[in-house]
């Protein structure tokens, strides 16, 4: 069983790096799809914000949609799909992050990257990369972007 986080923008274009993994795994797969976000710096900003509170409001209600047709299709081996958000501006922190999920792969799209919700958005791309964890560019798919990727559990 894999547990896959995808740096999402929840679009079509984040839903189709999900297809394309689970269309291409015989492995029993939990997506999560997820956004980072930079914790503000200043105290002010920190006690007035609420972004937190508005973040599932940048989910389309399409998206969730399109989530539950993905799940139908593929339920033989899509075992779970949610959204969590990423709140932070150290590489230890999303490490953490990580691994309090079981994460055992990254699956992303590095020609269409992950555009930013909005400006506390962070880069996902140079993150996930100094991650440490096996990452499948989607894009590469025909040209074997599993190779290697075995079961961790």
């Amino acid at each position: 069983m894999k547990t896959v986080i995808i740096p999402a923008n929840f679009s079509n274009e984040s839903l189709n790096v999900a297809e394309t993994f689970v269309r291409n795994t015989k492995e029993e797969t939990h997506i999560i799809f997820t956004h980072l976000f930079h914790v503000p710096d200043d105290i002010q900003d920190l006690l007035f914000s609420n972004y937190r509170k508005r973040e599932y409001d940048l989910v389309p209600e399409e998206f969730w949609r399109e989530c539950k047709i993905l799940k139908d299709l593929y339920s033989d081996r899509l075992m779970t799909i949610k959204i969590e958000f990423f709140y932070g501006n150290k590489l230890a922190a999303f490490k953490n992050f990580l691994e309090f999920h079981e994460v055992d792969v990254i699956a992303y799209s590095e020609s269409m990257g992950v555009p930013k919700l909005g400006k506390s958005s962070m880069d996902a791309v140079p993150v996930i990369k100094k991650s440490g964890l096996p990452l499948v560019d989607t894009d590469l798919i025909g040209e074997s972007a599993f190779t290697g990727l075995q079961s961790t559990r």
